[in-house]
C-alpha cells in the first residue's frame, strides 16, 4: 500500500515521543494518505498526494477540519517528517497562535 506502513510507523514513533501526540491516519482510494497529529490544543497535517508525488505539512489554524493549502511541501517522506517534528517542537515550547 505504498507509504501506508511508513505513516503507521511514524504515528507509532510520535505516540512514544515527548510531544504527547495523538494521531489518526486516513487512507483514500486514490492512494492519498493523511495523518492528523494533535498535541494539546494544536493540530497538524502530514499528507501524501500520489498524483503529485508530494508530501505536504502544515498546522491547522483554529478549528479548521481540513487544510486546503500547505506552507510546506516535500518530494520525500523523510523531509516531511522532519518538518512535522520541528513544528511539534515549536508547539511544545510556544503557546497556540490566535487568529
Amino acid at each position: 500500500m505504498g507509504f501506508a506502513e511508513d505513516f503507521a510507523r511514524f504515528a507509532d514513533q510520535l505516540r512514544k515521543s515527548p510531544y504527547e501526540c495523538l494521531s489518526e491516519i486516513s487512507f483514500f482510494p486514490s492512494g492519498a494518505l493523511s495523518m492528523r497529529v494533535r498535541t494539546g490544543s494544536r493540530s497538524f497535517d502530514l499528507d501524501y498526494f500520489p498524483t503529485e508525488s508530494r508530501f505536504c505539512v502544515d498546522e491547522l489554524a483554529g478549528d479548521e477540519a481540513f487544510d486546503t493549502g500547505y506552507r510546506f511541501g516535500f518530494d520525500n517522506l523523510e523531509a516531511a517528517k522532519a518538518k512535522l517534528l520541528s513544528l511539534l517542537e515549536e508547539a511544545r515550547v510556544a503557546p497556540a497562535y490566535e487568529q
